[in-house]
Order: C-alpha cells, then sequence, then structure tokens
C-alpha cells in the first residue's frame, strides 16, 4: 500500500513538473514574440516631475518636446544680486508663464516712454496730431544728460513728430519723449490717456511701473487692440534693432524679432518686449538699486533660459 501511495505521488510529480516547464516554454515563447510586434502607446511618456513643478513630456516623432519651466534657474540667478527683480514672462498661444513680484512698483527709467509711445499714435489715429507736423526744436528743449540724439542738435533743428516718436522709441531720446509730452497736452493729460489703457499701477512724474502693467500694454498690443494696424507695425517697427540690443535681444538668436523697450538709470537696468518667435511671447525684466554691471549680464541670461523654453 506504501508502495503505490509513493507511487502515486511521484506520478502527480511528474505532472506537475510537465505542466510548469510546459509554462515556462509558453512564458519564453511570449518574451521573444512580443518585442517585435508591441510599439509604445503613440501618446506621452512622463519623466520625473522637476523643482520647477512642470513635467517633461516627450512624444514621438512629430512632436516638439518642451524643456522644463525655468523659473529655479532663474530664481538661482537672483539669488546673489543686490537690489529688486520683478519678472514676467506669458505665451501670447499657451497657458505657459513667470510671474516674479509682478505687482512691485519698480523704477521705470525709460521703459515709461512705451506707455507715452501708445498714447502719441492713439492721437494720430484719431486726427488730434499730424505725425507730419514740424516741431521746431528751442534751447529750452535741451537737456543737459540722458540718452537720444536730440540733445546734440542745434537749437533750430526741424524734425516731423513722426521723426521724434522714431527717436523716442529707438534711441529712447529723452528730449524727444519731453516734446511728445509737451505736444500731447502735458504730464496731466498723458497720465489720464494711460490709465485708459489699463494700467493700474503706471505713474508718468513719479517714473513708476509694474511688470503686470508693462505686460498687459505689450500683450494689448500684440492682440490688435490700442492702435491701428498701421501705427502698431510704426511703433513695432521702432522699437526693432534699437541702439541698445544687449539685453532681452541678446539672450535669442539673431533672426528673430524683438520688439522692446529698454531703460536705463543708476542702479536700474530694464528690459520689456515681445519676442516673435513661432510661439510668440512677452518677457519683462524690471530691476531696482541693482549692481547696473550684474545686472546687465543677467537679463541676456535670463532671456536665453526663457528661449530655451519658449523658443522654436
Amino acid at each position: 500500500m506504501a508502495d503505490k501511495v509513493r507511487k502515486s505521488l511521484g506520478e502527480a510529480g511528474s505532472r506537475k513538473q510537465t505542466v510548469v516547464v510546459f509554462l515556462l516554454l509558453l512564458v519564453l515563447g511570449l518574451v521573444m514574440y512580443l518585442p517585435s510586434r508591441w510599439k509604445a502607446p503613440d501618446w506621452r511618456v512622463k519623466l520625473p516631475q522637476w523643482s520647477g513643478g512642470d513635467v517633461i513630456t516627450i512624444r514621438k516623432s512629430g512632436w516638439k518636446a518642451t524643456s522644463p519651466r525655468p523659473r529655479p534657474q532663474i530664481e538661482a540667478l537672483l539669488t546673489e544680486q543686490t537690489g529688486d527683480y520683478s519678472i514676467l514672462v506669458k505665451s501670447l498661444t499657451g497657458q505657459e508663464e513667470i510671474m516674479i513680484n509682478e505687482h512691485q512698483v519698480m523704477t521705470a527709467a525709460s521703459v515709461i516712454k512705451l506707455p507715452v509711445l501708445v498714447v502719441y499714435y492713439q492721437a494720430v489715429d484719431s486726427g488730434q496730431l499730424d505725425p507730419g507736423e514740424i516741431y521746431i526744436l528751442a534751447e529750452a528743449d535741451r537737456w543737459e544728460y540722458g540718452t537720444g540724439s536730440m540733445q546734440y542738435q542745434a537749437a533750430g533743428t526741424k524734425y516731423t513728430y513722426q521723426e521724434i516718436a522714431k527717436l523716442v522709441a529707438n534711441q529712447s531720446d529723452n528730449m524727444g519723449a519731453e516734446v511728445l509730452i509737451k505736444k500731447l497736452g502735458g504730464y496731466t493729460k498723458v497720465q489720464q490717456a494711460i490709465d485708459k489703457l489699463g494700467l493700474t499701477k503706471t505713474n508718468l512724474k513719479a517714473n513708476e511701473i509694474t511688470v503686470a502693467d508693462a505686460g498687459n500694454l505689450f500683450l494689448q498690443l500684440a492682440q490688435g487692440k490700442l492702435l491701428s494696424q498701421a501705427s502698431r507695425e510704426g511703433l513695432f517697427n521702432n522699437l526693432t534693432k534699437t541702439i541698445n540690443e544687449d539685453r532681452l535681444p541678446a539672450g535669442v538668436p539673431e533672426n528673430i524679432r524683438v520688439i522692446h523697450k529698454f531703460g536705463s538709470e543708476v542702479g536700474v537696468v530694464n528690459d520689456c518686449g515681445l519676442v516673435e518667435a513661432s510661439n510668440p511671447y512677452i518677457i519683462c525684466v524690471l530691476t531696482t538699486e541693482v549692481n547696473v554691471g550684474e545686472a546687465e549680464a543677467i537679463l541676456p541670461q535670463i532671456s536665453k533660459l526663457v528661449w530655451g523654453w519658449l523658443g522654436d
């Protein structure tokens, strides 16, 4: 009886071994067969999160991989810097944006001339100002410092207002800006017009602005608001290839158009603009009480990081 029991167990064990071997062979066959037939799903594969909170996504051919949002790198650049920085980056075609101290009131320097120029072109569009009208430079207009070529011209030199607006945009001409403000009715009237643009924290007399206001102004212009098409293109052309291309434009390829308004004072290095890439975006950097040499090196680096994120 014991022999029969042992034999029965042995036969059962043999059958089990056979089944196990068969299953192993089946699994091995599937492992060798499937890789040649199986393809990864045609959607995105998520990689681990970066410290900036964004996730890189990789897609199959035909899709463009995006780099991580560069806020951590930008903040790292600013950690050891003196003074205050406020930054706004906003894509015009997507939801991507970076906001750092976006509502902090900063010294505008010559960035304040951007809303003045918009008010000027609005006056042209409404017929209140003839851009071809001649202005004769007076000795009382002369500034003893600042940017622009008008200060070096003799009293009696003639300009059209269209030429003055170009100098204000392209050279950031201080005398030209004062001439435009005077023609537009003075500081109070121009401020009232600026308020109507929706710039809630921009003060012409105090020379103050926020990146939120500057970014909002560029956004409205990019969307075709505020100005006629002719005036907008005139303004944009004058704000391209300016006398100072060493800040935001220095961070993008040379063939990319950057429409921007720079500004400088003691302790202030500013630049705000619109980058006309395939994915156009607004970028604005304002500073106060900074080391000028350090800030002039930082702005192109910030621009380059943003281009690596949103650029072509």
